[in-house]
């Protein structure tokens, strides 16, 4: 059994263990080193407040300016009472809303009385012409559908 009380030797590298390191710690350059930094910290500080008051012109020094109120109804029982006629008056006579296309308005009764007078046929889709696309056509596409008995030939073939 090896005595455990003898240093063990590293004799694959050719040297042995070092002494043991000194259990104190040195305090003196722990507290300068901190005492460094809490001075470097307020000078950086004070100097930063130095160069903003000196230096700096900040929005905050300026007078507040004083803004003209806003815009608000100055009577809005008023407006409410004009635009409700004027919703009425729309809605009980006739009138243009796109001359050019031929668009019009009708009073909402009058336009209640025909839809009645229709009956069921009222909800029906309205008449549409019904468009043929030419003969020899594929329903509008761009090229013709090739003659019968032919193959057609594919998109690569064409340019």
């Amino acid at each position: 059994m090896p005595d455990t009380a003898e240093p063990v030797r590293d004799d694959a590298v050719g040297h042995a263990e070092g002494p043991p390191e000194a259990p104190d710690i040195r305090l003196k350059p722990v507290l300068l080193a901190g005492v460094f930094i809490v001075v470097f910290v307020a000078v950086t500080l004070a100097g930063m407040r130095l160069y903003r008051d000196m230096v700096i012109t900040s929005p905050n020094t300026e007078e507040p300016r004083t803004f003209a109120g806003p815009a608000l109804q100055r009577d809005p029982q008023g407006d409410l009472a004009r635009l409700l006629a004027d919703q009425r008056r729309r809605l009980d006579t006739y009138g243009w809303v796109d001359q050019t296309r031929g668009i019009a308005r009708m009073p909402a009764a009058e336009a209640m009385r025909r839809v009645g007078e229709r009956g069921s046929d009222a909800y029906a889709a309205p008449l549409q012409p019904e468009r043929v696309p030419p003969l020899g056509s594929r329903g509008g596409a761009a090229s013709p559908l090739p003659p019968p008995g032919t193959v057609a030939a594919s998109p690569k073939e064409v340019r």
